[in-house]
Parts: C-alpha cells; structure tokens; sequence
C-alpha cells in the first residue's frame, strides 16, 4: 500500500526495499523519504541551530536567521526543491545552456533524468541512517542523475555494453536523533551522480 500510494502520489514506479521505523524505502544505494516522518527531530535540529549561530555559519556558510522569519533557499531558475522527483530529462537538460554546455551535434548514449532531492533522511558512510539537516533555516540539496534505462541498454549502448549507474559522495550537515549530545555534524552520504555506457574489458579476455 505505501508503494503503491508513492507511485499513485509522484506519477513514478517506487522499486525498493521498506526501512522499518521512517518513511523511506531504499533505492540507488540510498534513502528515498518523500516526507520527514514522525522521528525527524525538526524542533531540536532548530533549538541547535539557534544555540550555535557562530558553529552553523562556520559549517554551513552564510545564512539568515532570525526568530519567525519564514527563510528559504533559492535555487536556479530551471531547478524547483521537491525530494525525488524527476524535474528535468536528459534532452531538456543538454538544452539549457545555463547548466552544462553541450554540443548540438551530439546525443547522449544512456537515457538519464536529471533529479533535485532535499533528503530528510539518509545512509552514511558507515551504513547508519541519520537525519539530514533541512529546516526553515537551513536547507540542504543534492543534484543527482539516475538512470533511465529498465533493461540498462539502449539503441547505442548494446551487446557487451550497458548502462551503469555511478555514485558520487556528498558532505552534508546531518542530526543523529538517538544521540542529542552530537548536535550537528559533517558526514558522509553516498547518492547518484551520473549515468554511462561501460562495455566488456576485450583486453582482459
């Protein structure tokens, strides 16, 4: 039922394994949660935020922040926040000039589709789920491109190629809600970062 209300809600096909306890399933390598959930520990990220303005701009950069200010990050014109759902394909993306410059002349070998995803939740580096910085005051996005090809061929890439979904690692402001006394931290996430076209090693055979 929850896969099914995912699929019905963002028009996609949600395929993934359920993580007990939060609002996520698991996919590419990592958390996918549509919503923060119940456990998201909103109020005592903030309290943490307002206790250590001086630590957050160190870790963060920059940012506004005053009580009751209704904050929020602006991101590029062609990009919207909204947590895994496909904003752009690969042809619209290889079409905007302000993103990436590409030649006209030339198609992409894989199908892609390029993401913006604020996670609420993810899994670090040493495979524990902690809760990832993204309040009022301080907002956290990952550009990700994720593989759209069921069958991991296409037309081009074929016989002993397909292709293959790469992983890129993120540094991001994270909350570990079972141990308040750790406050904020960096930590080290794993998400998609692009799609390409890998054929057998000849030289190896």
């Amino acid at each position: 039922i929850f896969l099914a209300t995912l699929s019905l809600t963002l028009g996609l096909e949600i395929r993934g394994e359920i993580i007990r306890g939060y609002p996520c399933i698991r996919r590419l390598n990592q958390l996918y949660c549509p919503t923060p959930g119940n456990k998201y520990p909103n109020e005592r990220i903030e309290e943490f935020i307002d206790d250590n303005k001086a630590l957050i701009r160190r870790m963060f950069g920059d940012y506004n922040f005053s009580a009751g200010d209704n904050y929020t990050v602006t991101f590029p014109n062609q990009f919207e926040t909204y947590d895994g759902h496909t904003l752009h394909t690969r042809s619209e993306r290889a079409a905007n000039r302000n993103t990436y410059s590409t030649s006209s002349d030339k198609v992409d070998v894989c199908e892609s589709a390029v993401e913006i995803v604020t996670p609420y939740w993810a899994s670090n580096s040493a495979g524990k789920i902690r809760a990832i910085v993204n309040t009022q005051h301080l907002q956290q996005a990952i550009q990700q491109e994720v593989c759209g090809s069921r069958s991991g061929q296409t037309k081009r890439c074929t016989d002993d190629c397909s292709c293959e979904q790469k992983y890129k690692w993120h540094r991001l402001l994270a909350y570990d809600p079972e141990d308040d006394c750790k406050g904020i931290f960096m930590d080290w996430f794993l998400f998609p970062s692009c799609c390409v076209c890998r054929c057998a090693n000849l030289t190896s055979k």
